[in-house]
């Protein structure tokens, strides 16, 4: 356990480097992944177009996008600057929604055994979070009691009686049954304790819909007597499963129903890979709900929502005609808690366009949604940089713990891919060469994690694996000028073994010349493997190990194991050395190494959030200058398999620069093949200055012209790539990002 001490000030976001696959340019390379991403709609910057909020359960990290007035994924442009206003604090599911219908987006999310609210406000031209409710309660007379939401479940808030206020639908402790609270703001009208923002509930009744689940299966028993379930007491119906308790583990989705008008409801089911329909016929007014029919093959034509092992529904607006889509995920945990199953992570936003209609309710479009725009390589992933191909410039190599497979022997598949530097010594740009470098996935391993250092003094860095179950696997470097690992020279490598999850890193501690080996693991310790043989011949022991490197625990207080330490070793401009450790909690620690303390005693903690931002769990780190510009850059994986990317230089200022709500400046479409307009709205434009400037900070040729108080710019003469926009009018500046992609 370490207290929070930071030393400097946070990096700075990198969003704009350049990353191509298959000959495209990828839109949003560096996002950080998404393994089971909830989404909600919510409006971050003010302006007139809904936004996007998206909480993935798996690394517990937000990603925030802006809509820019397109369709489809294209609608939505990746603005990582809103995530840090949203609290680390999040964990298992958080929704937003506005309760209090100021405009200001509010956060539901889970805490314990119920609900926390937090009311958003504008605080400095910034979103700002307050905590109004530690736990959402309901009144049983005389008391006020929590409102019960599993960790595992998704719950639903919003108007089901069609009074005008959010209402709470989620099931019971045993997962049979549909619990219904009714705010009560409008039945109290004219009474101040009954405010729009008392957020004060009744217990309806404990069987909303007249329907439970079964116990052994996900089909729906309907028609529940009311009276003889107790359904208005809360007492909980067992007697339809036999008198026994379910499993918990259900999301549930709310949207309108296109014939009834009523609020229908998906319900995904632990352990269950459909997305169900349960169709309310009980009218908006009869706060009790029917639910007449159930569907687990939804919807009735085309593709069915099927997704292993626990899905989730979201609505959103995809296609800009009024109605919710639906966007369906994984609602599951990263495979090493197995609190809920394993579960698809790539290929894992399902989009589903609403017909409006009840003839196929729902036409799926595509299975990547946003996805496909990003570097995600499954769960765990493990970016290293590494000069692969001997040019001189950084290539990045990432491990993974796997990828989901729906068949074979093991449920994951975990590999090498490479990513090679086709930039230059000051312009990097990476390019997909392999997801599966040299059919590594053929090992069987999970958990990769690799790092690069000449073992047996050839001048050549070998390649040491460390993997999930504690074991570390050697490869000879047999290449000439680019490096070559045709096979594994030794599995359980000089039978060095840690808790789980080995996490190595290679460097000559001690200053003997001869490479050492310091490896994490699962319980957040280190361990230092001492070199005992020689330049030709390595060796390391169990037996003379320091299982205590430093004195490092990178564990939060009360846990043991899962927490996932990363070492990284490097020395700064003094010739100090530097130990950098990633860990579960989403964070980067850094220490100070003191020699005399190699073997026994503890490291200065010098930062317990290097970075400065909250990275995702089981946050990893690699280091370099890829720019040689005297700054350094810090590649970071995380749990939900993506990558991020951040310097000492601000690369790209509207990473950093947040938009204020009162700020109206968009472009769209973005992105843009033809040409993209940029407005502002309630602004006149008089003759306003306008540049185009590229990655490189270097003004761009483009044909600007202004039309009906917009500036419309022409990209035929732009190449593939990210620009910045810079408008300046009436003494105002106003710049935004556009991607372009012909």
């Amino acid at each position: 356990m370490v207290n929070g001490l930071n030393a400097q000030s946070a990096k700075h976001r990198v969003i704009s480097i350049p990353v191509d696959r298959n000959g495209l340019q990828m839109r949003d390379p560096w996002t950080g992944g998404m393994d089971s991403p909830q989404f909600s709609v919510c409006n971050l910057n003010g302006d007139s177009i809904p936004d996007l909020f998206v909480f993935d359960r798996v690394s517990g990290k937000v990603l925030t996008y802006l809509g820019n007035g397109g369709y489809a994924d294209n609608m939505y442009t990746y603005a990582p600057q809103y995530e840090d206003l949203f609290p680390s604090s999040m964990r298992n599911w958080a929704l937003i929604r506005d309760y209090n219908h100021d405009g200001i987006p509010d956060l539901f999310t889970s805490t314990g055994l119920g609900t926390l609210v937090m009311k958003g406000d504008i605080i400095n031209g910034l979103l700002h979070f307050d905590t109004v409710a530690p736990f959402l309660k309901y009144i049983y007379p005389p008391f006020t009691t929590n409102i019960y939401t599993t960790i595992t479940d998704i719950p639903v808030f919003t108007d089901v009686n069609g009074d005008g206020d959010l209402d709470v639908l989620t099931y019971d402790i045993f997962g049979g049954t549909i619990s219904y609270y009714e705010n009560q703001t409008i039945e109290n009208i004219g009474n101040p304790a009954y405010n729009v923002d008392s957020l004060k509930y009744r217990l309806i009744t404990s069987c909303w819909g007249a329907a439970a689940q079964n116990i052994s299966s996900n089909s729906i028993t309907l028609n529940i007597n009311p009276i003889t379930s107790n359904c208005v007491t809360g007492v909980l119906p067992h007697n339809q499963n036999n008198g026994s308790p379910r499993h918990s583990g259900n999301s549930i989705y709310a949207f309108v129903d296109p014939v009834y008008h009523d609020i229908d409801l998906l319900n995904g089911n632990v352990g269950y890979n459909d997305l169900f329909l349960l169709r309310n016929c009980g009218g908006r007014e009869d706060s009790l709900g029917y639910i007449c029919e159930w569907d687990s093959i939804f919807p009735p034509c085309g593709v069915p929502m099927l997704m292993p092992s626990y899905p989730a529904a979201y609505g959103v607006d995809i296609n800009g005609d009024g109605l919710d889509d639906i966007l369906m995920a994984p609602n599951v945990y990263a495979p090493y808690d197995y609190a809920s199953g394993n579960s698809r992570n790539t290929k894992n936003v399902m989009y589903f366009k609403s017909t409006g209609d009840t003839t196929c309710w729902f036409e799926y479009q595509n299975d990547s949604f946003l996805v496909h725009h990003m570097l995600d390589f499954g769960t765990n992933s493990r970016g290293v940089f590494y000069d692969f191909n001997g040019d001189g410039l950084m290539d990045i190599i990432v491990g993974n713990y796997g990828y989901y497979q729906s068949s074979g022997p093991n449920q994951y598949q975990s590999s090498l891919a490479y990513y090679q530097n086709t930039g230059n010594s000051t312009e990097p740009k990476f390019t997909e060469v392999t997801l599966d470098y040299n059919n590594f996935s053929n090992y069987g391993l999970l958990g990769m994690s690799p790092t690069f250092g000449d073992l047996d003094g050839d001048g050549k860095a070998d390649l040491i694996i460390g993997a999930a179950d504690g074991f570390l696997y050697y490869f000879k470097n047999t290449g000439t000028t680019s490096s070559s690992y045709p096979a594994m020279t030794m599995p359980h490598f000089d039978s060095l073994h840690v808790t789980g999850y080995a996490a190595p890193f290679i460097y000559d501690v001690n200053g003997d010349s001869l490479n050492d080996l310091i490896v994490g693991g699962d319980d957040g310790h280190l361990v230092y493997y001492r070199n005992t043989g020689t330049k030709n011949n390595p060796h390391f022991s169990n037996n003379n190990a320091n299982h205590n490197f430093g004195g490092i625990d990178v564990c939060e207080e009360q846990f043991l194991y899962g927490c996932f330490s990363q070492p990284f070793i490097m020395k700064d401009a003094s010739g100090k050395m530097k130990l950098f450790v990633g860990s579960i909690r989403g964070i980067i620690f850094e220490y100070d190494i003191d020699p005399a303390k190699l073997d026994t005693g503890s490291f200065t903690l010098i930062d317990s959030d290097f970075l400065g931002h909250y990275s995702g769990a089981n946050a990893t780190i690699s280091i370099a200058d890829i720019n040689n510009d005297g700054n350094l850059e810090y590649l970071v994986g995380n749990s939900a398999g993506g990558l991020m990317m951040y310097s000492d230089s601000a690369w790209d200022i509207y990473t950093t620069q947040i938009q204020t709500p009162d700020k109206t400046f968009r472009i769209y479409p973005n992105p843009s093949s033809e040409y993209f307009t940029c407005s502002i709205d309630n602004t006149e434009l008089v003759n306003p200055y306008t540049e185009v400037i590229d990655i490189l900070g270097q003004k761009a040729r483009a044909d600007v012209t202004l039309q009906n108080n917009k500036i419309v710019i022409n990209v035929s003469g732009l190449s593939n790539g990210f620009y910045v926009i810079r408008i300046v009018n009436a003494g105002k500046t106003y710049k935004g990002k556009v991607l372009v992609i012909k």
